[in-house]
């Protein structure tokens, strides 16, 4: 109990920090990159204008890095050369880039071309044929070469659009002529638009894409979300709570109330308020209280079996009688002792009035406290009490049985000792 109270004071503590953690470090928490280098992504083609009727030409310089040159020769009126490095295993699955929204180019280039193109291009099945090369969206960005001097170039994938020949050629619908970055089968670099013709040198070192995994907005909704999901979960545990309280108390008090209901009819008799009865030493209705408060609740709780001995002395009127009340006092003090000696630390034994006694068997079923009982007859029939006088005990065994109350356990043990009478005195019948 004292560890989920302590959790609930420190829990919005925690989630305070967190919470001023996930808002100043909101950038680096939601920042997420994409690299290319030819180790990450080592599958590339090389391509000119031979695929437009063209004659230039182009080789790799280096089988390690994305480092290429092209000769570009005017057979071709826009002549040309590209450089594609694959994003997936194939030219239809590619990634989704739609979260990233910045690009970083670490490219060298040496030739008297102004201008490079940057082409990141997706396959999308509404437009794309699989096998048709130009079938994928070409969005594309333009830059001069001046901007290769301050390295890394980087460029928002706002910048982008979607190449205008594409549109034509594919003869593309306006609503599907804007740039798309969630199949991007790969990224190339390509020559300007007005590239002349000569020998072209590039070295591609790195690609970085970098965004967020999440939008500011979706983040700030969560962060709501975890306060709103955490005051739930508190108003649900202090409600379970509550209600845990609430029903431990009412049936504490209905135990309490079925014992006192219980003790005041049966227990008339007994006139001295200490915990011990001052003629035999057994316990009295206060000194017995607790113990069936205590066997109630482990009955009900854990179920551990609750059981009881009714105990009448046979004929004690006769002792009187023949005695003398003195007399019987003696027997009725020794008698208490000679049980109190022979019980165990978990049974309490009390007087009920006269010469009848109770023994209340916590955690004992019925078998045991029959046997129980038959250890105390024979104590009772063998022992000399004062002046030689001898007695013996009737007793009535009973256990509490599901959705029996006190009353009853105490009504099916006055049966079975009614019996014992009946049956002719000294010994022990199970209710």
């Amino acid at each position: 109990m004292m560890y989920k109270r302590w959790a609930l004071e420190i829990a919005p503590i925690i989630l305070v920090l967190l919470t001023v953690l996930a808002i100043t470090f909101k950038e680096k928490i939601l920042q997420t990159t994409l690299i290319i280098t030819p180790e990450s992504h080592p599958q590339t083609y090389l391509y000119t204008d031979v695929l437009s009727g063209g004659n230039s030409t182009a080789e790799k310089t280096s089988q390690d890095t994305f480092e290429w040159k092209c000769n570009l020769n005017n057979q071709f009126p826009y002549p040309y050369c590209g450089f594609e490095v694959y994003l997936g295993p194939d030219r239809i699955n590619g990634k989704n880039l739609n979260q990233f929204d910045r690009i970083k180019l670490w490219v060298d280039y040496s030739g008297n071309s102004e201008t490079l193109r940057i082409y990141l291009r997706n396959f999308d099945p509404i437009y794309s044929t699989r096998g048709v090369e130009k079938s994928t969206k070409y969005n594309q960005l333009e830059f001069p070469v001046t901007l290769l001097k301050n390295q890394p170039i980087e460029f928002s994938l706002r910048d982008f659009f979607v190449a205008n020949w594409w549109i034509v050629e594919l003869k593309i619908d306006p609503e599907l002529s804007h740039p798309q970055f969630d199949n991007i089968v790969f990224i190339e670099v390509h020559t300007g638009s007005q590239t002349p013709s000569g020998e072209h040198r590039f070295r591609w070192k790195k690609v970085e894409l970098s965004g967020q995994w999440i939008s500011a907005e979706k983040w700030y909704l969560l962060i709501m979300s975890t306060w709103l999901t955490g005051f739930l979960v508190f108003i649900g545990y202090r409600i379970f709570s509550l209600g845990n309280q609430v029903r431990h108390q009412k049936k504490r008090e209905q135990e309490l109330l079925e014992i006192n209901s219980l003790l005041d009819v049966r227990s008339k008799l007994l006139e001295e308020k200490s915990k011990t009865d001052s003629l035999t030493g057994a316990f009295n209705r206060e000194g017995v209280e607790e113990s069936i408060r205590l066997g109630l609740w482990e009955w009900r709780n854990e179920n551990k079996p609750l059981s009881l001995i009714l105990i009448d002395i046979d004929h004690f009127k006769n002792i009187n009688d023949q005695y003398g009340h003195s007399i019987g006092d003696r027997v009725l003090s020794s008698l208490s002792q000679l049980i109190i000696q022979h019980v165990r630390a978990n049974d309490f034994f009390a007087r009920w009035g006269g010469e009848e006694f109770v023994l209340f068997c916590r955690n004992t079923n019925i078998e045991q406290t029959a046997a129980i009982a038959e250890k105390i007859r024979a104590l009772i029939e063998h022992h000399h009490f004062h002046n030689n006088v001898q007695v013996t005990a009737s007793m009535g065994v009973a256990t509490l049985h599901a959705n029996e109350t006190l009353e009853q356990l105490f009504n099916n043990a006055d049966r079975a000792l009614y019996q014992a009478k009946n049956q002719g005195r000294n010994r022990v019948i199970i209710a």
